[in-house]
């Protein structure tokens, strides 16, 4: 039998192939999930009308509806009557922007009222059948989806919403997951990495997406994206499991390693079949105390922080390759490329500043409280400041392009600063007080498409000074948040927690 007794964390076992399918699962979850924001510019019917500077004018002023086309020859868009021409593809629909960003939003009512119940469906029986099933089933609902979308705009509403629906109980399920197979020496390394891959999901998504809308058509995007969904299911079926005690391959050792650190005062008798049982019962927790949360002025504080920096995040994920199209007139090919590079630059922040808070925290240079809000603040401020940059940068596309990729590569900053504090001020509440964030956070993917549509619909709706105006309404959130956030906030574990 092989010895428990020198089993350490940096010991590769079933966890971390666990590890790999769950960030995989959320690479291509995420895929499904933002490839709508590359394709909705490639299915819909464009009425830009481009600013010609070679024609004479007797205003003294000149209303830019969007960026010269005199000024963006390298981006490969040529006009001979002033209107952006019709791109080859099967079919398109007369969705003005307002329509858009409804359907933008639609996955997010799905995805704000799933969430607790499914956390709830894997307590009760294990994360792998949830996880499993939802991923099926979100799979048929994206290649189905061009379908859908003939049978008009509230058709292809319901079918994002049910996406959205059954993407809601995927983080909540991997949750669970890892509360059963993390180890606490571990769990921040193998959460991160499996988190990570939504971030590289939204790179892949928007890469592919305009690759696949500019070689074979929009449909494409949704038929590619659902079959790896589906695909993925074989292997997680076969090599998932809900706990090391229900794995038929893990090692005796790594086994006993993760059970026994999960609970100390957990002993395990290994019989012929390898279950285990405890010697001790484990006690209940007490009722939640809803009220005392309530009357948490921290709690408030990370709350407002979630409303805020999700609504810059939203407005970003889903109109970004919008504006690079409307605005800036790039290719769908080079639209997923730009849009998905931020994302990258997003995904390396983060891990950058895993390993630096780590570092910081070991070395006790300061304390949670504090590092918390220099990692958030910096995000808030980085962020609002760069989206005023792209405000002004107008017609500029290399000074916008760079001015978006720090915008949200800063934004990854968020993942080390508040995003933390709800473990820190509640470990015993952790999971609720992250459902009730997540749930603030979800209706600004709601509010914000909607809004931005509003605000860009109609004759003219598309010019950089409604565009400044959706930028601005952004910063001015962000700079709230930054106040009230560093007012209030804190990593203290709360007396209603002890």
């Amino acid at each position: 039998m092989e010895s428990t007794s020198a089993y350490h964390s940096g010991r590769v076992g079933q966890r971390h192939a666990l590890m790999v399918l769950a960030f995989l699962g959320c690479m291509f979850m995420y895929a499904t999930r933002v490839g709508l924001s590359v394709s909705m510019v490639a299915m819909t019917k464009s009425t830009v009308k481009i600013v010609n500077l070679n024609s004479e004018t007797n205003s003294s002023r000149i209303i830019v509806e969007v960026c010269p086309l005199l000024q963006t020859k390298p981006l490969k868009v040529s006009s001979n009557n002033g209107t952006v021409p019709a791109r080859k593809q099967s079919r398109t629909f007369d969705w003005d922007s307002e329509t858009q960003g409804f359907l933008h939003g639609a996955f997010f009512y799905g995805y704000l009222v799933s969430q607790i119940p499914g956390g709830w469906v894997a307590h009760k029986i294990g994360a792998k059948i949830p996880m499993a099933a939802s991923m099926v089933i979100i799979g048929i609902l994206t290649i189905i989806s061009p379908f859908a979308a003939d049978g008009g705009v509230w058709a292809f509403f319901v079918v994002r919403l049910l996406v959205g629906f059954f993407q809601g109980v995927v983080y909540p399920s991997i949750t669970v997951l890892w509360s059963e197979w993390a180890p606490p020496a571990e769990r921040g390394r193998l959460l991160s990495v499996t988190y990570s891959g939504s971030q590289l999901g939204t790179v892949m998504g928007m890469f592919l997406a305009g690759f696949l809308a500019e070689a074979y058509g929009w449909e494409s995007i949704f038929y590619c994206f659902g079959v790896l969904l589906i695909l993925w299911v074989v292997p997680w079926i076969f090599l998932a499991y809900d706990s090391p005690s229900k794995h038929p391959r893990i090692s005796h050792a790594e086994k006993k390693y993760i059970i026994t650190s999960l609970n100390p005062d957990f002993e395990m008798e290994y019989c012929d079949h390898g279950s285990s049982k405890p010697i001790k019962p484990i006690e209940e927790k007490p009722p939640v105390p809803c009220l005392a949360i309530l009357k948490t002025v921290p709690i408030w504080a990370l709350l407002v922080a979630e409303f805020g920096h999700n609504w810059g995040f939203y407005v970003l994920l889903t109109n970004l390759p919008t504006y690079l199209n409307n605005i800036l007139h790039f290719s769908l090919k080079s639209n997923g490329a730009l849009s998905a590079m931020p994302y990258l630059v997003r995904w390396f922040v983060t891990i950058l500043s895993v390993c630096l808070s780590d570092w910081i925290l070991t070395k006790n240079f300061c304390t949670p409280t504090v590092l918390r809000k220099i990692f958030s603040i910096g995000a808030f401020v980085g962020t609002g400041s760069a989206l005023v940059g792209v405000a002004y940068a107008g017609c500029d596309a290399t000074a916008a392009v760079a001015l978006f990729a720090l915008a949200v590569g800063l934004s990854g900053w968020v993942y080390v600063g508040y995003l933390v504090q709800y473990t820190e001020m509640s470990p015993n509440y952790a999971g609720i007080l992250i459902g009730l964030g997540n749930t603030v956070g979800t209706t600004t993917g709601i509010i914000a498409p909607y809004v931005v549509g509003v605000l860009t619909s109609g004759e003219g709706g598309q010019s950089v000074e409604n565009w400044q105006n959706v930028f601005f309404i952004a910063v001015g959130l962000y700079g709230f948040i930054t106040v009230i956030y560093g007012a209030f906030g804190s990593s203290v574990r709360q007396k209603w927690d002890k």
